[in-house]
């Protein structure tokens, strides 16, 4: 299924509660949207995450106090759904950016060892892996939903399979290394998004 998500960086001065309301009567007027504001510790990440389907990202742009918006469109490869009726949890969103110089078997295996996290980590409760279908600088969203925030900074982060295995594709220092760049945002989901998917 095609979808498309997006980072919304406000201007240094903007009013980040107005902004909030005027972004909630956004997504009121777009059927399938979803916008959330995005919590203390996320890295390379704007100050909203949007969730997009049959929308267009670049309408965000115009809202007053949007210094610019980060969005893609994506295609959904692989995911899994344990809690279709999750509410009051939080949704993580990790964009990453594949060197262009690694084999299409790397990007695969890559590929693999992400969705096969949620096999070792109770903790994620619905998951997708999407490639990227628009131009943009990212390749990949790996999302997943959990219950509660201590899930995604205990046991996902903090995982001996994430940091044991998983992270090789992420750091120079191993020959497998993949991923050049990553935006890890996070923010409250009052009701599951990737369930419906």
């Amino acid at each position: 299924m095609q979808a498309e998500v997006a980072q919304v960086y406000l201007d240094a001065d903007a009013d980040l509660p107005a902004f909030e309301q005027t972004l909630a009567r956004w997504c009121q007027s777009h059927p399938d949207a979803f916008a959330g504001r995005n919590l203390p510790g996320c890295w390379g990440a704007g100050d909203f995450s949007v969730e997009l389907r049959g929308a267009a990202a670049t309408s965000l742009e115009a809202l007053p106090g949007v210094a610019r918006v980060d969005g893609l469109s994506h295609e959904r490869i692989g995911g899994g759904t344990r809690a279709p009726d999750l509410s009051g949890g939080v949704l993580r969103t990790l964009l990453l950016r594949v060197r262009a110089d690694v084999p299409a078997s790397q990007v695969d295996a890559l590929e693999r060892e992400l969705l096969a996290m949620p096999d070792y980590m109770a903790g994620i409760r619905n998951w997708q892996l999407g490639r990227v279908t628009s131009s943009s600088h990212w390749t990949h969203v790996w999302q997943q939903e959990f219950a509660e925030v201590g899930d995604l900074h205990g046991e996902y982060l903090l995982h001996p399979y994430h940091w044991g295995w998983v992270d090789r594709w992420f750091d120079p220092a191993f020959p497998e290394w993949t991923v050049e760049a990553i935006c890890h945002a996070y923010c409250p989901l009052p009701a599951s998004i990737l369930a419906a998917d």
